[in-house]
């Protein structure tokens, strides 16, 4: 007997169980629920954002010194605008504050390596917290220098990218940004220029280099007076409305009540809050070039 009439005189398998109408009623009541549930976290809790082409205007903010204190961190991350958060490497608490910022996956954060750079006042790299940190320095060979980044990277694995802290004496130096570059080239990480200093050569070193690149726009509370960090947000809030604008701050008090009680209102003027990476990436400076 052929192969095809033994397929037809075999028995036919039983057909599938039907699901009940009560069990189908019970399942859409439970999918029915969950994104009701789903819908009221977000309308109570979940970030405000504007799509890029209906915004009026585009702020990026990024919050450095992270890992240092968690009090304000937290109230930082409560906000529901996409900020993004720069992590020093030696920071007593930057391992937790990575962890948090990671979990949080309904509410996913951009996280930087806050590096910290050899500034103009030595004094500056022992004061506080920042004797923790290993500060790259302008005498060390580019070798060295590069070791000096890895060891960072490694305590920060998230980061999608670098910015300087302090490096008013390193970043002015072309040599020693030049040795940085390769290293955020092959890692696939963008750079952002603090801007500590006017004589940077950070996006020179890293035009040169083919690395995604960016600077600040606005220190917002380089004045820690509430009014002055107002004042400063509202001006970041117009350059936005004429061109994306990266904003730096820090976390304190003052920040917080500034951030908590004007992004609400600038996004219900159309300003958007959005991470980094959207802004390289509609300036046309998100690829790595050859």
């Amino acid at each position: 007997m052929s192969a095809a009439a033994l397929f037809w005189l075999a028995p036919r398998p039983p057909p599938a169980p039907q699901a009940a109408a009560e069990d189908e009623a019970i399942f859409q009541r439970q999918l029915d629920e969950t994104v009701a549930r789903t819908r009221r976290w977000q309308d109570s809790r979940g970030d405000l954002t504007i799509p890029w082409q209906e915004a009026r205007g585009h702020l990026a903010i990024v919050i450095d010194d992270i890992g240092r204190e968690l009090h304000h961190f937290d109230r930082l991350l409560a906000l529901r605008f996409p900020l993004t958060f720069s992590v020093v490497p030696g920071g007593v608490y930057a391992a937790g504050a990575q962890l948090r910022l990671r979990t949080d996956r309904r509410r996913p954060r951009e996280i930087l390596l806050h590096l910290p750079c050899e500034p103009l006042d030595p004094g500056k790299m022992t004061d506080g917290p920042e004797a923790r940190e290993q500060f790259l320095r302008l005498g060390a060979s580019a070798d060295e220098l590069r070791a000096a980044l890895r060891a960072a990277l490694d305590r920060v694995p998230v980061a999608v990218g670098v910015n300087n802290h302090m490096g008013s004496r390193l970043t002015a130096d072309r040599a020693a940004m030049d040795a940085l570059m390769p290293e955020l080239r092959a890692r696939g990480l963008f750079f952002l220029d603090s801007r500590t200093t006017a004589h940077s050569q950070g996006l020179a070193a890293a035009d040169a280099a083919g690395v995604p690149a960016l600077g600040r726009d606005v220190f917002l509370d380089q004045d820690p007076r509430p009014e002055a960090i107002l004042a400063q947000l509202q001006h970041a809030a117009a350059r936005a409305r004429e061109v994306p604008t990266v904003v730096i701050a820090h976390p304190s008090q003052e920040v917080v009540e500034a951030l908590r009680t004007e992004l609400p209102r600038l996004y219900r003027e159309g300003i958007g809050v959005y991470p980094l990476r959207e802004i390289l990436t509609r300036r046309g400076l998100d690829k790595v070039r050859e």
